[in-house]
């Protein structure tokens, strides 16, 4: 079974925040970016691949199943940060998907920043 790490942090936190996660993860695990995190999308990946090539850090993620923004959020954004976001290795879900999230999911785990 997997996690499903909710991540809602400002720009100037992720990074930590996907510091936070590395020990946590276990391959096949999923990420829900919520909120303003949507729009740091590529800096997600970027954290993440600095965090796999780090030689000092014991833990990587690694084996993403999903990266899942919600449609509600993305709709937040202006259409320029719309039109800046690579979504083609991403499931932008509708809120009834969230809802049905638990049945595939064995444990949330939220890392929350935002103030």
């Amino acid at each position: 079974m997997s996690t499903l790490f909710q991540l809602h942090a400002p720009m100037n936190t992720l990074k930590a925040m996907v510091r936070e996660m590395a020990p946590l993860w276990h391959s096949g695990d999923s990420i829900l970016l919520l909120a303003e995190s949507v729009a740091a999308l590529p800096w997600l990946k970027t954290y993440i691949d600095d965090i796999n090539y780090d030689d000092e850090l014991l833990s990587q993620i690694t084996d993403i199943d999903t990266i899942y923004i919600l449609s509600d959020d993305l709709a937040q954004l202006n259409e320029q940060a719309q039109a800046n976001l690579d979504l083609s290795k991403v499931s932008v879900i509708a809120d009834k998907k969230l809802l049905k999230l638990p049945q595939i999911v064995f444990r949330f785990i939220t890392l929350n920043s935002a103030r």
